[in-house]
């Protein structure tokens, strides 16, 4: 049998999990179901199959030097400079395996998403995944249904008792009558967007059925061939590709598309519906986390970050309440959250879609105290022991720095001086500046911004420890 690679696809949105999952820090590298993140409970679930070296974790470039930089770090990574659906992301990482390994490898895809209670069964479906993959196949996981399902699409495959089967058919979205008649009839199975095939295979099938996605990663491996950093040829050309999904691409089009029969516990966690099925509850069907009062109220999720939520009285209901935002819906409702974000992107709401009040950094994190749009911002910014900010500059504000906690190394133009607790430092408009904590407690401190811009993006940066550009 070939070599076993994994790939995992982590750059959604998961914009349904509002106000908990946002643009910058997306569901997937959160702790949605307890434990860890998503993405670690992902790659851990391989198990023995697939070694850690040999996964990789295919995200964007702003979420490794972004808030998500600590679940990214030190993981092998193929970058995205833009989304372009699950298509080009699946034939780069497949290119990437044949070119710069050895032979023609088994492909592993899993999103990075999705939650399985079954681990052992989950296993034993991806060593016989595995198996009809290396005979050619291009194999999917089809969930067992457990109810007429309208948000999911459908997979029919032939009739039998075995585990692997040939796919007849793939059925989208259906409404609840085509749903329930399928579950009726059997042999139909929950599009997982789990796959396996040889890189080999996918790739023969992308230029079949997806010639413009192929020629762009043949222009591609031209130029990483050639001897350039396969990293930046994907900056500079990954645009080019076509926006499309790997199931409308190729899997509904190809005629050596298998299906191996998942009983794993699966769940998209695709909203907060389904967050709340999967949850454990109490006596009265509530999903509870947090600073919670909940009086006479029935299958319901109540969550808080911090701030009190009492609730009397209510049932099928989800509230969840972060530092700066609190999503109230009924659970049948739950899936239009997304639309929700989609009026927030498109402006005149602030940035709630896109970062919490605590942003997290490679450095560290910082807080937005307070900021009313009045030509000044308060924060409080926290920096680990060792680490340091970019040496950098701004041209529309001034910042004000006092130190609360631990001791502060400040660059300020040609000056670096050492700002102990209760000390404090300016920074002028413009100013080539940086921040470290050189000592071994973290350092916090207020910063005080002056300006008639305040925008994140008002940011020169010089030099960085964490590869974010310049």
């Amino acid at each position: 049998m070939n070599d076993v690679k994994a790939v995992i696809l982590a750059g959604g949105t998961g914009s349904r999990l509002w106000p908990l999952s946002r643009q910058q820090l997306p569901k997937q590298f959160l702790n949605i179901t307890g434990g860890k993140s998503m993405l670690t409970a992902t790659i851990e679930r391989l198990g023995g199959i697939v070694q850690d070296n040999n996964v990789w974790v295919v995200s964007g470039e702003k979420h490794a030097t972004g808030e998500a930089f600590s679940e990214l770090n030190g993981k092998n990574l193929i970058l995205e400079p833009c989304g372009r659906n699950t298509a080009p992301a699946i034939a780069i990482a497949a290119a990437l395996l044949q070119d710069f390994g050895e032979g023609d490898p088994i492909m592993v895809v899993l999103p990075a998403d999705h939650l399985v209670t079954k681990p052992k069964a989950f296993q034993a479906c991806l060593e016989s995944a595995i198996e009809a993959a290396d005979h050619g196949r291009l194999v999917t996981f089809g969930i067992v249904p457990t109810r007429p399902e309208t948000g999911f699409g459908y997979i029919q495959a032939e009739a039998g008792d075995e585990l692997v089967r040939p796919v007849l058919r793939f059925v989208e979205k259906p409404d609840l009558e085509h749903a329930e008649k399928m579950l009726q009839e059997g042999n139909y199975f929950w599009n997982s967007g789990k796959f396996v095939w040889k890189c080999s295979v996918i790739l023969a099938e992308i230029e079949k059925y997806l010639p413009d996605v192929f020629s762009v990663l043949e222009k591609m491996r031209s130029l990483w061939n050639a001897g350039n950093d396969w990293q930046k040829v994907i900056r500079e050309n990954f645009d080019q590709m076509p926006d499309v999904s790997i199931d409308y691409g190729v899997m509904e089009k190809s005629d050596i598309v298998s299906l191996v029969v998942a009983d794993i516990g699966w769940s998209d966690v695709g909203s907060w519906d389904a967050v709340h099925e999967i949850a454990q509850h109490d006596e009265n069907g509530n999903e509870i986390s947090g600073n919670v009062l909940a009086l006479d109220c029935k299958n319901s999720l109540f969550r808080s970050e911090e701030n009190f939520i009492a609730a009397v009285g209510l049932e099928d209901i989800v509230a969840v309440q972060t530092a700066d935002a609190t999503l109230i819906c009924r659970r049948d409702d739950s899936q239009r959250v997304k639309d929700i974000v989609n009026i927030l992107k498109s402006g005149g709401y602030g940035n709630y879609h896109l970062e919490h009040v605590t942003v997290l950094r490679p450095w560290g994190s910082y807080t937005v105290l307070e900021d009313k749009g009045q030509g000044y911002k308060l924060k409080r910014i926290d920096v680990s022991p060792g680490a340091r900010l970019s040496l950098q500059a701004h041209q529309h504000r001034s910042e004000h720095w006092i130190v609360v906690t631990g001791t502060a190394t400040v660059t300020c133009g040609e000056l670096v001086k050492v700002v102990p607790k209760n000390g404090s430092a300016y920074i002028p408009v413009g100013e080539t500046h940086r921040l470290e904590n050189r000592g071994k407690v973290p350092l916090q401190l207020i910063e005080v911004q002056v300006g008639d811009y305040l925008g994140e993006d008002d940011i020169e940066r010089f030099e960085d420890s964490y590869g974010r550009a310049t």
